[in-house]
């Protein structure tokens, strides 16, 4: 690998460590659900705020003022910003004392979301044309490996617990606190992330947009080969003249609005919703959860969880590889075919479960309830997870229910549970090949330098409002309310719609510079 290669890895690689803290932060929290219901005795509503709705609102507020804090102080100042959030977040999360100090907390961790779009955005602008699509999927490659590891502690913590050694109850590890632990592990890897973000340099177009070509130039003498140095310099600075390269924030969005560059803002806002929709977060979010009421343990649960973030690693370093090669509109076009079919096997599965109780399957619950209470349920087979949860609120009530409600679904399910562990693979597979690292490879190449600091955050903005709000906010309310397999239906329509949309709309922008992407995207009428 020649020198400035190495260096645009290097430096790309440092700042894609934000998506490695993302996916932990993210998957972490799904290990925690049944524990911090039982600590603070939350409702559906609720561990929707907790998992989504406040990093979802932390995200939001942070796109709202991303353009202006990196055009004003630079892409680099402002990762390091945020990787001060995910640091104090962690801490504050790990030792949080009620649900609103959680929520505070996790809303802080929110802000420090728009990480990945700025890390797309910086990429993007230091990446050789030839290796872009590879070193944009870093952030998804290592968002996926934050993904694993984590699952991979999860379960780790939840083995212990149910073990019980020595050690464990030295360092107070318990099944209390143990949703403590899982998201205090955040904490190394914030502060870690946070010191390597100052050996980056700051990106050469906003060096360039803000009058000061002679740093940008020194940095493009480390990612471009020597003999293009010059070249890039000259089409950085000759794509910037004029006036618009110093528009303010409202001046940008008014030109991300107008007519010639209005194809490229429904192509980033229609990838982003329709990338959102697909349901990806509430799986992520609460995959523990949906194999627990396939039936099986919490460990059987974990264990499952591991090993769909491991497949979900292996096609996404696929990806990485492939990108360059096959591009990018048939990639994303027949991964959102695969994810379509892929839930589509869960929802069948989820559609044809039955749920029965026995007295010997609820005798393992003697201590915590009376199961006496629950002897007119028994021999009954409910045909849907409505029907059974509806049954045990009459006889056990809202109140008393409570966490139980999990290892009661738990028990009682009887499904295709193999099918749906492989229909859930398959998705996470297909996803993350396609849907996950191609949305902010597009990002980072449709809009024009001048006002990518603005139009990443719009797009960004939109897929937060879908994907990290209301679809995980809203999955445990679904749950509660439509049912599983309704739930998933909607979500494969929304993969039938994410096809249409790539095969109508999204153009091929493989081995182009952003240069070209620009002018072919502003000639389209």
């Amino acid at each position: 690998m020649q020198r400035a290669n190495r260096n645009a890895f290097f430096f790309s690689f440092i700042v894609a460590l934000g998506g490695f803290v993302f996916g932990l932060d993210i998957a972490l929290i799904s290990g925690t659900i049944k524990y911090i219901i039982a600590e603070f005795n939350l409702t559906a509503f609720q561990v929707g705020a907790i998992v989504g709705g406040s990093t979802g609102l932390g995200s939001i507020v942070a796109l709202l003022c991303a353009g202006y804090f990196c055009e004003r102080f630079g892409r680099k100042n402002t990762l390091l910003f945020i990787a001060a959030l995910y640091l104090i977040s962690a801490l504050w999360s790990a030792f949080a004392v009620s649900f609103e100090t959680l929520f505070a907390a996790r809303f802080l961790g929110g802000l420090a979301f728009a990480s990945l779009t700025l890390a797309s955005m910086y990429i993007g602008e230091i990446a050789p044309p030839d290796l872009r699509g590879k070193l944009v999927g870093l952030n998804q490659m290592n968002i996926v490996v934050g993904i694993f590891i984590a699952q991979l502690l999860n379960f780790y913590i939840v083995t212990v617990i149910s073990s019980q050694p020595a050690w464990a109850n030295w360092i107070g590890l318990t099944e209390l606190t143990s949703w403590r632990w899982m998201l205090g592990l955040e904490i190394l890897p914030a502060l870690v992330w946070f010191l390597l973000l100052f050996l980056i340099p700051e990106s050469p177009r906003w060096l360039v947009m803000n009058g000061k070509k002679h740093k940008a130039e020194a940095v493009i003498v480390k990612i471009a080969p020597a003999d293009m140095v010059a070249q890039q310099f000259n089409q950085i600075c000759d794509n910037l003249k004029g006036a618009e390269h110093s528009l303010s924030v409202s001046e940008q969005l008014g030109l991300l609005f107008k007519s010639r560059l209005r194809i490229a803002l429904f192509i980033g806002a229609g990838a982003a919703m329709l990338q959102s929709l697909c349901g990806m977060n509430a799986v992520l979010g609460y995959m523990p959860f949906i194999f627990s009421q396939v039936g099986g343990g919490d460990a059987s649960a974990f264990q499952q969880t591991v090993w769909v973030g491991a497949i979900g690693l292996f096609f996404t370093f696929l990806a990485l590889v492939m990108i360059d090669r096959m591009g990018r509109r048939p990639i994303l076009l027949w991964g959102s075919v695969w994810a379509a079919v892929s839930m589509g096997v869960v929802t069948y599965c989820f559609a044809g479960a039955t749920y029965m109780l026995s007295a010997e399957s609820v005798a393992a619950f003697a201590d915590r309830i009376d199961t006496s209470l629950l002897a007119p349920m028994f021999g009954v087979e409910y045909a849907s997870d409505l029907e059974f949860k509806g049954a045990l609120v009459t006889h056990l009530g809202s109140a008393a229910l409570g966490s139980l409600q999990v290892d009661l679904l738990n028990t009682a399910a009887h499904m295709q549970g193999v099918l749906v562990f492989i229909g859930l693979i398959s998705f996470v597979a297909a996803f993350n090949f396609s849907l996950g690292p191609v949305m902010w490879i597009l990002f980072s190449e449709i809009f024009p330098t001048r006002i990518r600091g603005v139009a990443i955050p719009v797009c960004a903005l939109v897929c937060t409002l879908f994907g990290g709000v209301l679809v995980p906010t809203l999955f445990p309310w679904q749950i509660e309310v439509q049912g599983v397999a309704v739930t998933f239906l909607i979500y494969t329509c929304f993969c039938v719609l994410g096809a249409i949309f790539v095969l109508k709309m999204v153009p091929e922008t493989k081995g182009k510079s952003l240069e070209e992407i620009e002018s072919q995207l502003v000639a389209v009428k």
